[in-house]
C-alpha cells in the first residue's frame, strides 16, 4: 500500500499521544520525509494546477497538531520568526527552501545566525518551541508543514533582520506590537 496522507495522520496523531515533545517531533519528521517520497500524494495535493497560498487541511481534534500545504508561484519567504509555544515540521516537496536559525543575543541585542542549510525536496526540518528561523524558497515551491497547534492561537516573535526589533503577535491574531 502507498504512504499517503491519510497514513501520515494516522503515523503523526500516534507520535503526538504516545511520545515526549521531541519524539514525536522526530517521530514526524521521519513519517513526513516517507510521504514525500511519494510522487502520486505530491502531484494530487500540491501540484502545479493547485491554488497557491497556504491550506490548512486538516486539525487534529484530539491532539491540536495541524497538517498545511503551501503552494507559491512566486519565490518569497519571511523574515525570522519563531512559532511561540508551539513548533512545526518542515517538508519540501518541490523546489528548495532555504532555512536560517537565529540565536537572539541578549547582551548585544541583536539576531544572530546559528544554522543555514538548504531543505531539498523529500527532506525535512524540525523548528522546536520559541525556535528563530526565516525561509526563502524557489519560485513554484512546495511544501508541507506540521504544527504542534492552530498558529492563529499562540503568541509568535517576529524579527526584523536588519533593525533586529522584535514584534509579537497577539494569540488572538489582532496583529503585531513592537518590541525592544
Amino acid at each position: 500500500m502507498t504512504y499517503g496522507k491519510d497514513e501520515f495522520i494516522v503515523d503523526c496523531r500516534e507520535a503526538m499521544k504516545t511520545l515526549d515533545g521531541d519524539g514525536a517531533r522526530q517521530s514526524i519528521c521521519v513519517s513526513m520525509e516517507k510521504l514525500l517520497q511519494n510522487k502520486d500524494f505530491i502531484a494530487e495535493n500540491l501540484g502545479t494546477d493547485k491554488e497557491e497560498g497556504r491550506h490548512t487541511v486538516y486539525r487534529c481534534e484530539e491532539t491540536g497538531f495541524n497538517l498545511l500545504f503551501h503552494i507559491f508561484d512566486a519565490a518569497n519567504g519571511a523574515p525570522p520568526h519563531d512559532h511561540g509555544a508551539s513548533w512545526a515540521v518542515y517538508g519540501q516537496a518541490v523546489g528548495h527552501t532555504d532555512m536560517t536559525e537565529w540565536e537572539y543575543d541578549d547582551k548585544a541585542d541583536k539576531l544572530v545566525v546559528s544554522k543555514e542549510y538548504r531543505l531539498d525536496p523529500g527532506k525535512a526540518g524540525i523548528f522546536p518551541p520559541n525556535a528563530i528561523h526565516s525561509i526563502q524558497y524557489t519560485a513554484g515551491a512546495r511544501f508541507v508543514r506540521v504544527t504542534g497547534v492552530d498558529l492563529e492561537t499562540v503568541t509568535r516573535r517576529v524579527f526584523d533582520a536588519d533593525t533586529h526589533e522584535m514584534r509579537t503577535q497577539n494569540s488572538n491574531g489582532a496583529g503585531f506590537t513592537a518590541e525592544r
